[in-house]
């Protein structure tokens, strides 16, 4: 283990520290992340909104962040992972911590750690939570790492609780059903609080198991809905609705979706944070999300894309079929070791003409001929180009193009994350 930091220490060298607390990078489990938080003595005063999701999380929480943003509150957001700097997933009225916050909360929640082996994602929860105490934040906005339950997230009571998406992902922690990992995103709901149901699958066990604690639950298309205008759209809900809005830039057939279930959280939260048809507009319109569904250049079309479970791949190849050029489609992909590489790359199988691929810098990285084996088991013919990273295969791919093909980049954050910032600035 790298040698204890303190408050001087670098924000670098304080990831790198506890990266080495516990040995496992996951251990879904609240008794050890509560006994450290209890020393802490800190009372939380502002309301919570948390997110839980296959898919749809990110978007939801931007939704929500620039929203309440707009209304000028003082917003924090908590969200994993991040794209170019850990800074990324604490946030205050949108903008990234600065490292010398950030390195003061880690070295508290260190201190007071006494031995327990608390993991990389509960230090830096816990170090999310205590900075958005200090900034006296008028609401938070959580999002769930992994499940819902056993997350440390969820040692903290929302006041809404939203599920955005439900599909197989994680099985090795959540279960082998979509029905278990629903059970396991519905840990989320309290009883007696608003509990948002903003999925069409797997919806009646949630509604069932929310009914059953007690919650309040909302359903998408009964208790609120959107209705297209073909110019606008109007989101309505029980006491509120709201005409005539207009569009999210966000792209993708789900981000409707996602925009109506945090639009039903500002309905539910109107008598403790009152927020105007304006800011709402405003809000929706500077509503912005690096790596999801993100359109980077339209001749050639280059999209990027976090995809790495099946629901997200089958949303991305829609999106690429309604969008795309004439032209040639490129495949950039790579794909961590414990995902299922078949469903994520079925959906693009005949939509891809040739593939460039590589191994992510990542320790969980899939072995890049495991990648060409599910490719060609696919499809015995297609072109398979192999480089010796992401950012070289990218450039591969790049140099092929006319205006009018077409380049998708996707698999992981890991594999946004190593080309992005060519498209980018830092």
């Amino acid at each position: 283990m790298p040698q204890e930091p303190n408050e001087f220490s670098s924000l670098h060298d304080w990831l790198r520290y506890i990266e080495k607390v516990n040995p496992k990078e996951i251990e879904l489990d609240l008794d050890r992340i509560d006994r450290v938080y209890q020393t802490l003595n800190i009372k939380l005063d502002f309301p919570i909104i948390t997110v839980a999701g296959t898919n749809g999380k990110g978007s939801t929480c931007a939704f929500l962040e620039s929203i309440y943003s707009s209304a000028k509150y003082n917003v924090a957001c908590y969200t994993s992972p991040h794209l170019f700097k850990f800074n990324e997933r604490i946030k205050v009225n949108k903008v990234p911590c600065c490292d010398q916050d950030i390195v003061n909360s880690l070295n508290l929640i260190n201190s007071k750690r006494q031995g327990v082996p608390l993991t990389y994602f509960e230090i830096t929860t816990l170090a999310a939570m205590y900075i958005f105490f200090q900034k006296k934040v008028d609401v938070a906005i959580l999002e769930i790492g992994l499940g819902g339950r056993l997350d440390a997230v969820n040692l903290f009571d929302p006041e809404v609780s939203i599920i955005t998406s439900i599909a197989l992902d994680h099985q090795d922690y959540l279960g082998n059903t979509v029905e278990e990992i629903a059970l396991e995103k519905g840990g989320i709901f309290r009883p007696n609080k608003h509990a948002i149901i903003n999925t069409k699958n797997e919806k009646n066990i949630l509604v069932r198991y929310g009914e059953k604690i007690n919650s309040q639950v909302s359903q998408l298309d009964k208790d609120y809905s959107i209705k297209d205008n073909k110019d606008s759209f109007s989101y309505l809900g029980g006491e509120y609705s709201f005409i005539n809005l207009p569009y999210p830039k966000l792209e993708g057939n789900m981000q409707m979706q996602n925009l109506a279930g945090a639009l039903r959280v500002v309905e539910l939260l109107e008598q403790k944070l009152p927020v105007t048809k304006e800011s709402i507009e405003l809000g929706i319109l500077n509503t912005n999300l690096i790596g999801r569904l993100d359109v980077v250049s339209k001749k050639p079309l280059i999209v990027f894309d976090v995809a790495h479970n099946q629901e997200a791949a089958n949303n991305l190849s829609e999106f690429i079929v309604k969008s795309k050029n004439n032209g040639r489609v490129f495949g950039v992909f790579s794909i961590l070791v414990d995902k299922d590489i078949d469903s994520v790359i079925m959906p693009f199988i005949k939509l891809v003409d040739e593939w460039f691929i590589s191994s992510i810098d990542h320790r969980r990285a899939q072995k890049v001929d495991i990648i060409k084996l599910a490719l060609k088991k696919m499809n015995k013919t297609i072109p398979i180009h192999i480089a010796d990273n992401l950012l070289q295969a990218y450039k591969n791919a790049y140099k092929k193009t006319s205006l009018d093909d077409n380049i998708i980049v996707f698999g992981s954050f890991f594999t946004v994350r190593e080309i992005i910032k060519e498209n980018y600035n830092d």
